[in-house]
């Protein structure tokens, strides 16, 4: 290797000291005494995504069935707004499901002390 592919590789792999400093401090602690928090909600996941999209299965063949006993326009576009308005709920409610998950993952986590706030900039966006 030459002087100068030594010195390139020292340069391609170096990591500034406060970035490393953050990853070896607030961060790592955060990761370590928070892991078995999130890796127990994320089994939570998979299950609550798996009931929706049942659920969601199981809307689309009813809407299915109910279009086949459609005599008429009326009686389609009838058919149509009802599942349209269960499917905005149902989504609805998914999107609670999502937030109240996400609010009690971040209720089990431990934040450091002496973490830097972040503060609002005082620039008015318009």
């Amino acid at each position: 290797m030459t002087q100068k592919t030594v010195e390139a590789d020292k340069t391609a792999t170096s990591i500034p000291a406060p970035l490393l400093e953050v990853f070896n401090g607030p961060l790592a602690s955060t990761v370590k005494n928070n892991s078995e928090a999130i890796a127990n909600s994320m089994q939570v996941v998979p299950a609550k995504l798996g009931e929706f999209v049942a659920g969601r299965i199981k809307a689309n063949v009813q809407l299915y069935q109910t279009c086949q006993e459609c005599t008429d326009w009326s009686d389609l576009m009838d058919a149509q707004q009802t599942w349209l308005k269960d499917t905005n709920a149902a989504f609805a409610d998914q999107t609670n499901t999502i937030i109240a998950m996400t609010q009690s993952l971040f209720g089990q986590i431990e934040v450091p002390k002496g973490t830097p706030e972040t503060k609002v900039s005082d620039k008015a966006h318009k």
